[in-house]
């Protein structure tokens, strides 16, 4: 079993946060010491307060907590904040030592850059972690889910699987909704975890 998992999506606002929530509300009930861990988040509301508002979990953790609601890219030099990827990179040491699983929630979707060279799969990538891809299940899913997975792919980054979250006015027993999981299972050869319910 992997140390930790990484949690990333097919673009901003399918899912990420409440799919880390779901996770971690299992995880939590394990014997073993879990981290959430936000190494990058733009904007208010904080995803670490949601995770701690929503699971009352207390492991959180954030390297860089930006306040511009934009791409990091953005945020970091509006804010004149210089990334480096050390810092990620030692803290994750660190963590590996110190809990028995991390689940590591990236920002936006896989091609989203965190600086002009440097973006959110090679942070995947850099984290170790295998990676499950959130995805929303209606119109338009096929192809961001696999143009994510292919780019996933070109980085030799090993993927888990991807789910679909919730999505309002969804039904995620449409045939079209369950056609469009098994057509993206099959083209990518990438399994299918199903779909994560909405919390609240």
């Amino acid at each position: 079993m992997p140390q930790g998992l990484f949690i990333t999506g097919t673009g901003t606002g399918v899912g990420k946060s409440y799919t880390s929530a779901f996770l971690l509300s299992l995880l939590k009930s394990s014997k073993g010491k879990i981290l959430y861990y936000k190494p990058i988040q733009c904007g208010k509301p904080a995803d670490t307060a949601f995770i701690k508002k929503t699971v009352k979990y207390k492991n959180v953790a954030c390297t860089y907590s930006l306040k511009t609601l934009s791409s990091p890219h953005f945020a970091f030099g509006k804010e004149k904040v210089k990334f480096d990827k050390k810092a990620i990179r030692n803290f994750l040491t660190t963590a590996k030592k110190l809990y028995d699983f991390v689940l590591m929630e990236g920002a936006g979707g896989v091609r989203v850059p965190i600086t002009r060279n440097f973006d959110m799969a090679d942070l995947a990538k850099l984290s170790g972690f295998p990676v499950l891809l959130v995805a929303q299940p209606g119109l338009g899913t096929i192809n961001h889910t696999l143009l994510s997975i292919d780019y996933l792919k070109s980085k030799n980054i090993e993927i888990s699987g991807f789910i679909f979250s919730w999505e309002d006015g969804v039904n995620f027993n449409d045939e079209i909704v369950l056609d469009n999981a098994e057509t993206i299972e099959k083209i990518s050869k990438v399994p299918f975890y199903g779909a994560i319910p909405k919390l609240g």
